[in-house]
């Protein structure tokens, strides 16, 4: 695809994002012409801190309008809360860690998805039955009636997902020909200094100069990196614990085969603990099975405490009265929680309201030479299509501020 052709995809997908009534505004003709800005900006170099899906849209935004750009990552892998768990699943069965569903109003999300010619698949099994547990007692709900309930405001049957794994995504936005060589994995930040010329970010081993700086790093743990001069009185409210951050933790269990079908249940559900149950692998072959707890606020709280075997056993207990049979043929578990996630310390932003009327304008506003960006600096918290559009919003903002 030439720069044109993509520069006009972008183009698209903020017009799609945004919707019609921010055609006619004198900001949206300022991010139509940053766009499709052909300026050469080989000597403008940008340093995105964070491999999240944020940062990885930003940095191929602005390596397609001709930007020098570097992604340091902290961990030694990229995604950030986009992560798809292969191992130790048998079949080739994958779970997510972090962003599975896909509204169909999310547009930035399918197209990109679309971008980098990836299949979306329908998110809830389409077959088999849904059981859910309510007062100790189960209750079996047929599949139409359960996808066409709503979760939230969208019909269970319109959630998409990308095949093969959420990852998908990230993986195609890294792999591309634009960032394949610009990551630098396993490079937590430690500090960055803004000068009247330029901005200087240290990793305690490296240290790199750039124009511009994106921060994408979650508001929980922003603290850890030293900003001189320090970020306004709002940022460091919203970093030192002012904005809440929603616990979540992912329980997943192999069993050796899908006992659950002999029921015609499809092995997804609900309960009032309050859980979903999901199973990931029900349009995948192979005759294990996995089936995952999500759980919430205090309920992941209170399975934090408990080391891997006591989370198992936890949830098998508990779904040997909504499936039995799940102690006789279980087989491995494993669990991800995002509270305890040393670079994420939460799931997804969810500040209170007095948090949110007094902190939220704030989150994403330039400081100096450095620009926000994250799903925590979106409308759309907990989704990728936030992540997405804020981080489109802040490399339009780098490109209008030169």
């Amino acid at each position: 695809m030439s720069d044109f052709s993509r520069r006009e995809f972008i183009k698209k997908s903020i017009l799609l994002s945004l919707g019609a009534s921010y055609i006619i505004s004198c900001e949206d003709n300022d991010m139509l012409k940053s766009v499709n800005e052909t300026d050469d900006n080989n000597n403008k170099k940008v340093i995105i801190i964070g491999a999240g899906i944020s940062g990885l849209v930003a940095g191929y935004d602005l390596k397609i309008a001709g930007y020098d750009v570097t992604i340091l990552e902290a961990r030694d892998r990229i995604g950030g809360r986009v992560l798809t768990i292969r191992s130790p699943f048998s079949n080739n069965h994958y779970v997510e860690g972090g962003a599975a569903r896909i509204k169909p109003s999310h547009d930035l999300t399918i197209a990109y998805a679309n971008h980098f010619n990836l299949t979306l698949d329908p998110f809830y099994a389409t077959s088999g039955n849904y059981v859910d547990f309510s007062n100790g007692n189960r209750t079996i709900i047929d599949n139409t009636t359960y996808l066409n309930t709503s979760y939230g405001s969208t019909m269970r049957k319109n959630y998409l997902k990308i095949r093969g794994g959420s990852d998908q995504l990230t993986n195609a936005f890294a792999n591309s020909s634009e960032l394949s060589n610009k990551i630098y994995l396993n490079h937590a930040v430690t500090s960055i200094t803004q000068n009247s010329n330029n901005v200087i970010v240290d990793t305690g081993v490296n240290q790199f100069q750039a124009d511009r700086v994106l921060c994408t790093v979650p508001l929980t743990v922003l603290n850890k990196i030293n900003f001189t001069p320090a970020l306004s009185s709002e940022k460091q409210s919203a970093m030192n614990g002012g904005f809440r951050y929603a616990p979540a933790t992912r329980i997943y269990i192999q069993f050796k085969n899908r006992f659950w079908e002999n029921e015609s249940l499809n092995g997804w559900g609900n309960t009032d603990l309050p859980e979903e149950i999901w199973q990931p692998s029900w349009d995948m072959s192979g005759n294990t099975g996995v089936l995952m707890s999500y759980l919430r606020w205090s309920a992941a709280e209170d399975m934090d405490t408990l080391n891997d075997d006591e989370r198992n056993n936890a949830i098998l207990n508990r779904w040997e009265n909504i499936f039995e049979g799940s102690i006789n043929n279980f087989d491995r578990g494993i669990s991800k929680s995002w509270a305890l996630d040393e670079w994420s310390k939460g799931a997804w932003a969810s500040p209170t309201t007095s948090q949110n009327e007094t902190l939220n304008e704030n989150i994403s506003q330039i400081e100096g030479r450095i620009h926000f960006a994250g799903e925590h600096a979106s409308n759309d918290r907990g989704w990728m299509q936030g992540a997405l559009f804020s981080g489109l919003r802040a490399s339009t903002e780098i490109k209008n501020t030169n």
